[in-house]
């Protein structure tokens, strides 16, 4: 058994990708320590699921400006450097999670006298912040951004990464490629439990639409809102339920109010823990992921889409490069991004052909569902870790 810490400026609770990877060393027989951000309210420490989690404290404020994120990504760079500055090899392998990519020069001390480090890249940096801040690609942050996302690469034992498009594009960005691996993003099978097939419903019953995670402008809320309130006229008794917190859920609260649609519109109170996440999906007829397609979202495999395959849910989703690498219109149904006319238009439809929504499910089922798992996939990851463990003493290849 190996003491391992891992790293992300995060809410454990609320983030299924380094939950389910630390209960995979955790079942790997290792002992794990995970420095998260600390959330108002929260314990400074407790242990989930076999997980030692010890939260580090930050701004008390929202952080909406680039200073205000700089800045916090700051503190808990620091606090992670003070931790590991205290007995720098108590640890047998260091993974460290993005954003920010340059959290992982944290390590340096540890990296330095031959631990083995893992840098888990979840998202690009570049694209998601010319996304938020409307930067372009000669933005003097974008290019910063880009800078300190192959420095972090290069550093770094190994790279993870959540889909071969991401890897291509670091690796075109200078990242050697062979330290790149792909552990995609893929739902827990013992949380996400397929209903087996579509649920039978009476004709009178709501049709349900459900959307669950992050509520950001990115990710097309408002226009799923306002396909509701066109569908509305040729759907009697629809419904669309969005389960998650984030940034724009006033905004999109204000949004329903304004359309008349508090009957057609129903939002959870705020976050909801991943365990409970499954029960409210079980009555739904659709997924809806309405995402904007941009540089950021258009290399996105949506986690949410993942899970509603896992639990037999068919889906609505938008033409983009990643969506399409895997799934086709035998799978799911496509909309024109950002069109909220095709939007209505896909909910109707598939409201209308129960018979659709059965192939879409079957065909989802058999093409991905049953060839990408989770539970086979994780071996991506804990044999990584093994095969890091296994080099660390001789500190050969990738050291820095």
């Amino acid at each position: 058994m190996a003491r391992l810490l891992l790293v992300a400026y995060t809410n454990y609770r609320r983030d299924p990708r380094v939950r389910r990877e630390a209960e995979a060393l955790v079942e790997a027989g290792h002992e794990v320590v995970f420095l998260a951000r600390r959330q108002r309210g929260e314990p400074h420490r407790e242990r989930i699921d076999g997980v030692q989690v010890r939260k580090l404290p930050g701004l008390e404020n929202k952080r909406t400006s680039i200073s205000g994120y700089l800045l916090d990504y700051w503190i808990f760079f620091v606090l992670v450097s003070l931790h590991l500055l205290v007995q720098p090899r108590r640890y047998r392998l260091i993974h460290v999670n993005n954003m920010p990519d340059f959290l992982v020069l944290a390590t340096w001390l540890p990296r330095l006298l031959g631990v083995p480090v893992i840098h888990d890249v979840h998202d690009l940096m570049p694209e998601l912040y010319a996304e938020k801040f409307a930067a372009g690609e000669t933005h003097l942050l974008v290019r910063a951004l880009k800078l300190q996302e192959r420095w972090a690469g290069r550093f770094a034992s190994a790279v993870l990464t959540v889909e071969e498009r991401l890897k291509d594009i670091l690796a075109g960005r200078g990242l050697p490629r062979e330290k790149i691996h792909v552990l995609m993003n893929l739902p827990d099978e013992k949380i996400f439990v397929s209903r087996e097939g579509v649920p039978c419903k009476a004709a009178d019953a709501p049709f349900v639409m459900v959307y669950h995670g992050t509520l950001a402008r990115r990710l097309g809320l408002d226009l799923a809102i306002e396909a509701v309130a066109i569908a509305r006229a040729s759907i009697a008794r629809i419904q669309l339920r969005i389960i998650g917190a984030g940034e724009e859920r006033e905004r999109l609260i204000a949004l329903r109010d304004a359309l008349g649609l508090q009957e057609q519109v129903t939002f959870s109170e705020g976050f909801v823990p991943v365990q409970m996440i499954p029960a409210l999906l079980a009555d739904a007829d659709i997924g809806v992921i309405p995402l904007r397609v941009s540089g950021g979202t258009d290399i996105m495999l949506p986690t949410k889409l993942l899970e509603y395959v896992r639990m037999a849910i068919p889906c609505i989703v938008p033409r983009t490069g990643t969506i399409c690498r895997y799934f086709d219109d035998e799978m799911v149904a496509f909309f024109e991004a950002e069109d909220v006319q095709s939007l209505a238009a896909t909910m109707v439809a598939l409201q209308r052909d129960s018979e659709r929504r059965k192939k879409l499910v079957d065909n989802a089922t058999a093409r991905f569902a049953r060839k990408y798992s989770w539970e086979r996939h994780k071996l991506v990851y804990t044999e990584l870790v093994e095969d890091l463990l296994g080099a660390a003493p001789g500190r050969s290849a990738g050291s820095p």
